[in-house]
């Protein structure tokens, strides 16, 4: 099955449990990528990928250009742990590893969270892939993809018990635009997945096809 399916069985999921009530969460959060996208530099397909050094769940610092020195990278943005839809991505991007392994390829997830939720989130779903915490979304933003989630999502979220300032460690409620990058050896951006509604986002096969 693909992302995008999984996905809309997510989405059919939420609605049928929550209502026709919880759309306005989803579209305020859409709305406000949207104007986001609208005015940020964010960066593309032949663009070199800014690099990084972040801290993984075990407590060690891994940058871009080490993961590069051993090949080819997919590079990953979800919002949090706190999200069903990212969830759902890591997990189907986990049943993807093998494939990237064969071709020699990292995977590597960035979200805001504190390490220690990344690593609890991690054994919990048992990946084998590592999540990257990038407090205060400093890497987000190299990519042009932080924004601040509106009034009406933090409403909402707080309503569901979802304190998105409090997971981030320093109460901000600022997140990234879910993408997804392929990176050459070169540092080179060969494919960039990003738009504003994290209902929709690339397939690992599709991906992984063109690495």
């Amino acid at each position: 099955m693909s992302l995008n399916q999984i996905l809309k069985d997510v989405e059919a999921e939420i609605l049928g449990r929550r209502g026709d009530e919880i759309k306005p969460l989803f579209d305020s959060q859409v709305a406000a990528a949207e104007a986001h996208l609208a005015s940020a530099r964010v960066i593309g397909v032949g663009d070199t990928a800014p690099d990084f050094s972040l801290t993984a769940t075990n407590g060690e610092y891994i940058s871009l250009r080490d993961a590069l020195s051993r090949g080819q990278v997919i590079l990953t943005f979800y919002r949090g742990s706190w999200c069903n839809f990212c969830n759902a991505a890591l997990i189907t991007w986990q049943r993807a590893l093998p494939e990237l392994e064969a071709k020699g390829v990292t995977l590597l997830a960035i979200a805001p969270e504190t390490p220690d939720i990344c690593r609890d989130y991690k054994q919990a779903a048992g990946l084998d892939y590592e999540l990257l915490s990038d407090l205060d979304n400093e890497t987000a933003d190299a990519y042009g993809l932080a924004f601040e989630l509106p009034e009406l999502a933090r409403e909402m979220l707080s309503g569901l018990n979802t304190n998105v300032g409090d997971r981030n460690g320093n109460g901000s409620w600022t997140v990234p635009i879910t993408a997804t990058y392929a990176i050459g050896s070169d540092q080179r951006i060969l494919l960039a997945d990003c738009g504003p509604d994290y209902r929709r986002r690339v397939d690992p096969q599709d991906a992984i096809a063109i690495l």
